[in-house]
């Protein structure tokens, strides 16, 4: 599964959890401290459920692809 690409809105980089493809919107869950989600209004309205994308960018590449190497064959 690729890395997605952050939103931007006012010079900060995020992800939304539930438009992660959908294994990895279950993993990071499981991974991430509710206190790391966050919540705020954009250019677009407000949105729930943001992870700064540094975050997502940690998790992706030290914990994502460890879970991806634990189901090859």
């Amino acid at each position: 599964m690729s890395k997605v690409s952050p939103h931007i809105d006012l010079g900060t980089g995020y992800v939304q959890i539930s438009r992660l493809p959908f294994d990895q919107a279950i993993k990071i869950r499981e991974f991430i401290p509710q206190s790391s989600i966050l919540s705020f209004n954009t250019s677009e309205g407000f949105i729930a459920d943001v992870l700064e994308y540094s975050q997502y960018e940690y998790w992706f590449d030290f914990h994502h692809e460890s879970y991806e190497a634990d189901f090859s064959i």
